[in-house]
């Protein structure tokens, strides 16, 4: 259980600045690791306690560079908080050398394998109309999955905001766009393209009539709740083996194909951007780097004089 000021922070992240419930979690756990390995409040943590907290993490030998920045951003976002509210005078985690990132470029799934995964639920619905990932749930569960697949890939939503979604955001006529808050709690607009008003619209149609309620989730449980992430991850785990993919791959590579084959079609890099809702533009070039890698293997492997 969080300490008081811990959980006051907390709140402060999801209820002030609209932060997710993953990041708002991921914090706690950093922030309750950090207390784990050393006595006394707040107030008294100086550097060298943070200086033994990074050299902890890099004897134990499991945690990567991003995963040590991710932790140091956490702890550096908890004292600036102090700070604001007087508590501290300094941040004792903010002058720090943390480990460079590694540069990686994203995983990202072809064309011709998109198409196969957003095929998945339909063909497992003929096979198995009443299992999905060897649980009982409606048949309907799979236009569900099938539906949410192509939002993913069609807007490159994350997973947190597409199920934070009501069925109000769809239903209205002709809707091209949507409304997206996204991290921090800074709205975007994504479009919506035919597959995806499609695929929505199939799935509207096999619910149960009294679950379409315009203010409610638009991405349902089988008992009516709203969707849980964990549940469509297992799914998704089978629609990828279906396709015969990699099992082990995540929601957020539908992310990563989406903007990869954008910027592959020749979009624009500041569009791209913007249906992302990345802040900085650099967040975005990676992409770009993806796409260049692969004209030069092609150009590698096709060209006489290569």
């Amino acid at each position: 259980m969080a300490d008081p000021k811990t959980a006051t922070f907390l709140r402060h992240l999801a209820e002030e600045r609209g932060l997710s419930s993953h990041t708002v979690r991921n914090y706690g756990q950093v922030l309750a690791e950090f207390q784990s390995k050393r006595k006394g409040g707040w107030e008294g943590i100086q550097e060298s306690d943070c200086r033994a907290y990074l050299h902890g993490l890099a004897g134990e030998g499991r945690h990567g560079p991003a995963s040590v920045r991710l932790r140091f951003s956490a702890l550096r976002t908890f004292f600036q908080w102090m700070q604001s509210r007087g508590e501290r005078t300094d941040n004792p985690a903010a002058g720090l050398r943390l480990p460079r990132p590694r540069k990686s470029l994203p995983r990202f799934l072809s064309e011709e394998q998109m198409t196969h995964l957003l095929a998945a639920p339909s063909r497992l619905l003929e096979k198995k109309p009443s299992k999905v990932a060897g649980r009982k749930e409606p048949a309907w569960a799979r236009w569900r999955d099938a539906a949410l697949l192509e939002l993913l890939y069609g807007t490159g939503l994350r997973l947190g905001e597409a199920l934070s979604l009501s069925w109000r955001a769809f239903r209205e006529e002709g809707k091209r766009t949507l409304k997206v808050k996204g991290k921090g709690g800074k709205e975007r607009l994504v479009v919506l393209g035919e597959a995806v008003r499609q695929g929505m619209e199939k799935y509207f149609e096999k619910l149960p009539a009294s679950w379409r309620r315009e203010a409610g989730p638009a991405f349902l449980g089988p008992r009516g709740e709203r969707l849980c992430a964990r549940v469509f991850q297992r799914n998704l785990k089978e629609y990828l083996a279906e396709a015969e993919l990699d099992p082990s791959l995540t929601p957020h590579k539908l992310r990563h194909s989406f903007a990869t084959h954008l910027l592959a079609r020749g979009a624009d890099l500041r569009a791209v951007q913007e249906l992302l809702g990345h802040a900085r533009l650099t967040s975005t070039e990676i992409y770009t780097r993806v796409t260049t890698e692969r004209l030069r293997g092609a150009y590698g492997k096709a060209h006489p004089r290569a």
